[in-house]
């Protein structure tokens, strides 16, 4: 007789905060009522006993970011990487050397200028940048060689609190105060508003936000201007930074604009969960990619569950058969190349094997 189908299993890695904060106990009681067993995943304990998973949704950035610098993090990190080589059938949303990629501004942005030049038939465009990994004493006129005033300066590490915290520079005064590892950037001029795009897998959903007002363009005397994004750009946010005059309505990106941009990332990424951030040029009126985030809030996105849930069926429904009746010797070099085709070009050429740490995009500067 054949063997009892097996109801698959989806792992649930994400810290209290996050889950509280999306409900994600609606979605997991969406699962189950769906026919998938949901565990939660510690990693601080044997993977093994707690498997063997077909799926796990993470939101790993905090222990990534640690993992560079705390031995703890870094062996949690390696523990997850050594189960998935192990059990090549687990799906992991989303993959690692991905998230890694996202949480370094300097990496992400040399693949948003990537893209940029992969899309030249479409309107859209990455903001002029320069990387400042330590003090230079040539900071002003290597800033004045690349970008133009006003400049806005943001971390290099693109996650937690502190990466919310960015400046507003006006002149050459500011750019000398900078702290560096930090990104500078051209500030484009976009009536006050942001466009955020939610992908989950093959939707995608675009949310209007408020955003920074217009500043006079080029070099003037104001002051810098410190702020935190999270305070101008929430759904609620009321900053003087994105109170303005009357704007002439400001066109939204167009499907096709959007559709490249996710198509572009996604290829690119290996990404299911992410999101967008863009704004239209108010001079020009081309769209401009500022910023992409791994598994966002989802705020104003109230399909958000049951768009998860579609793209988990159609990941799931691809695998013919629970984890557990996968046959023992399974080759892993299959596994090995789809992972390297999920990849940045800049990424796969570094790649021995497929773990998360051979797998991290090389740091490349705008200024040499």
């Amino acid at each position: 007789m054949p063997a009892l189908q097996t109801r698959k299993r989806i792992g649930v890695c994400l810290n209290e905060k996050k889950k509280r904060k999306l409900n994600f106990h609606v979605f997991e009681d969406l699962c189950r009522n769906h026919g998938y067993d949901v565990t939660e995943v510690d990693l601080t304990k044997c993977l093994n006993s707690q498997g063997p998973f077909d799926l796990i949704i993470h939101k790993l950035s905090d222990l990534l970011v640690e993992a560079g610098q705390d031995l703890t993090s870094h062996h949690l990190v390696q523990k997850l990487q050594v189960y998935l080589d192990t059990h090549p059938y687990t799906i992991l949303l989303d993959p690692l050397p991905a998230l890694h990629t996202l949480l370094d501004r300097f990496q992400s942005y040399h693949l948003l200028r990537s893209l940029e030049t992969l899309n030249q038939g479409v309107s859209v465009f990455s903001p002029p940048c320069v990387e400042l990994k330590t003090k230079r004493s040539d900071v002003v006129s290597l800033v004045r060689a690349h970008l133009t005033f006003p400049i806005i300066c943001k971390t290099q590490v693109a996650h937690g609190p502190s990466s919310h915290e960015m400046s507003l520079i006006f002149n050459d005064q500011g750019l000398k105060e900078v702290t560096p590892p930090c990104l500078l950037q051209s500030f484009i001029n976009h009536s006050a508003t942001l466009y955020k795009v939610f992908v989950v897998g093959s939707q995608r959903f675009l949310v209007q936000r408020p955003s920074i007002r217009n500043f006079p363009l080029g070099e003037t005397d104001q002051g810098t201007i410190f702020f935190n994004s999270h305070q101008v750009s929430k759904a609620e946010s009321c900053s003087h930074l994105s109170q303005t005059p009357l704007y002439p309505e400001v066109l939204r990106p167009s499907d096709d604009v959007v559709r490249q941009v996710v198509k572009g990332l996604q290829e690119a990424l290996g990404m299911s969960l992410f999101g967008v951030d863009l704004i239209v040029d108010t001079q020009s009126g081309r769209c401009a990619v500022i910023d992409v985030n791994a598994f966002p809030g989802y705020e104003g996105v109230p399909e958000f569950f049951p768009a998860l849930l579609s793209h988990v069926d159609k990941i799931l429904q691809k695998e013919p058969f629970s984890t557990s009746e996968h046959p023992p010797d399974v080759p892993q070099c299959e596994e090995r190349a789809m992972k390297r085709r999920s990849l940045p070009e800049a990424c796969k050429s570094r790649i021995s094997n497929k773990s998360y740490f051979t797998m991290c995009t090389p740091a490349l500067s705008a200024d040499r």
